[in-house]
């Protein structure tokens, strides 16, 4: 079975936090780290919901839209360099052992990205024009956009080329630091990030109204 068939009844192994640091933690530590588990608010309303688990050679997370859909996203770390993407795509209420209703994978090359589309019933590829380094990124994760835009930041970096997973688009994004925030825009899109001692804890989008804060667990409906 892929990793992202796992379910949110099995989040704690599947995904959980690393966004305190993105250099690869031990393998022990990256067991035993708590959970990382955000609420996405629109205009004060909680419209979503993600948890995130960084792992030596993986970053995982799952993004839930409660009664609508669960997606599952890793990327891959290479030396801690953000590599390729699987996305997959789930009923809310999927089971423990169900596969994803659809399976994306993003893998890059030196100046493109193959994209694989996978369902019950066929496979295509194709390959998609990019650039050389360019990160593929789950568009609708602010947590994701986040972990890059840290990742940047630690480079040195000022600008990274990102592949958005919505259009097939390649864009440059740009990273800002200002004391405890980092700001990355991309694609139009202003994300500010805020961190405590290395570890997210908030993000904004003004232009959508949305924040997203970091929260203690999942409600229990989930």
């Amino acid at each position: 079975m892929h990793r992202a068939t796992k379910c949110v009844a099995a989040l704690a192994l599947c995904a959980a936090s690393a966004l305190g640091a993105q250099t690869a933690p031990t393998e022990q530590a990256a067991q035993t780290a708590p959970p990382a588990v955000f609420a996405y608010l629109v205009s004060g309303d909680t419209t979503a919901f993600e948890v995130v688990r960084g792992e030596p050679d993986v970053l995982r997370g799952v993004f839930i839209v409660p009664k609508q859909v669960r997606i599952h996203w890793d990327q891959q770390l290479v030396q801690g360099v953000p590599g390729s993407l699987v996305l997959g795509y789930f009923p809310f209420d999927a089971p423990a052992e169900a596969r994803p209703n659809r399976e994306i994978d993003y893998v890059r090359r030196a100046d493109s990205v193959v994209v694989t589309a996978r369902d019950p019933r066929s496979s295509q590829s194709v390959v998609r024009p990019s650039q050389a380094g360019a990160v593929p990124v789950f568009s609708s994760s602010m947590i994701h956009l986040a972990s890059v835009a840290y990742y940047t930041v630690q480079q040195r970096l000022r600008t990274v080329p990102l592949f958005l997973s919505t259009s097939g688009k390649t864009v440059d994004a740009t990273v800002q630091v200002f004391g405890d925030e980092i700001w990355i825009t991309a694609d139009g899109l202003l994300l500010q990030t805020v961190w405590n001692d290395g570890v997210l804890v908030e993000m904004r989008v003004p232009s959508q109204e949305l924040v997203v804060k970091r929260i203690m667990a999942l409600p229990p409906a989930l």
